[in-house]
């Protein structure tokens, strides 16, 4: 092998050409960790995933601590329907493991296939009355159905302990004001559609409380 290799690279140098050299035969087999999005389906005792944009479907493995199976529990009523998810997955060996499950759906809601891909680092949101914040970098936004509508704070990095990450940003607009999320890392469900959320939320601004779920 070592003498083809160098047999071809002294060709290549002679006719003034780049060379790829040959690549190992399980490289591709080392992939990593990959975002799955598409049409999670139960059969059997198995679980197979239809994603985004695909007809082909793929056999998933899913660890316990993915909380796979606990969503599809809650969204489908048990290991035995389908749902819409969002999920990170290792490929290594060309085969789908769930890590960690971000999102999930019934499909009542709609595949949300057409929908852009998530592009936040946190997202959280409630009902009654509506609110959204997102985090963006150090861009945070809250989103309200009050006056005002929209504001952006400045946000210091996150900070984890345990199942809880919090997050303080700040604005100044005439006068400071300071904005904290907090992030519990526990199974919470939408009060208006129903779907599944890995973490709770609690939104504190001031006097204000909100409650409501979270992903990343």
């Amino acid at each position: 092998m070592k003498i083809v290799v160098a047999l071809v690279l002294l060709l290549g140098a002679a006719c003034g050409k780049k060379v790829a050299l040959p690549v190992p035969a399980d490289s591709a087999a080392a992939a990593g960790p990959v975002r799955v999005r598409g049409t999670l389906l139960a059969r059997d005792g198995a679980l197979v995933v239809v994603a985004c944009g695909t007809t082909p479907e793929r056999a998933v493995t899913a660890l316990a601590a993915s909380q796979l199976e606990e969503a599809l529990v809650a969204v489908a009523g048990g290991v035995r329907d389908s749902m819409y998810v969002e999920f990170i997955a290792d490929t290594t060996g060309g085969a789908l493991v769930a890590q960690e499950t971000l999102f999930a759906s019934a499909l009542a809601e709609g595949s949300r296939c057409d929908q852009s891909r998530y592009l936040y680092e946190f997202e959280a949101l409630g009902t009654e009355p509506f609110w959204r914040v997102t985090l963006d970098g150090t861009q945070l936004v809250l989103e309200r159905m009050e006056n005002p509508l929209e504001q952006a704070f400045v946000a210091d990095a996150p900070v984890t302990r345990g199942a809880l990450t919090t997050i303080t940003a700040r604005r100044d607009n005439g006068e400071a004001r300071e904005i904290k999320i907090g992030l519990l890392r526990e199974a919470c469900r939408d009060g208006m559609s129903d779907a599944w959320y890995p973490y709770r939320a609690e939104v504190r601004l001031g006097a204000v409380a909100l409650h409501g779920c979270a992903r990343r």
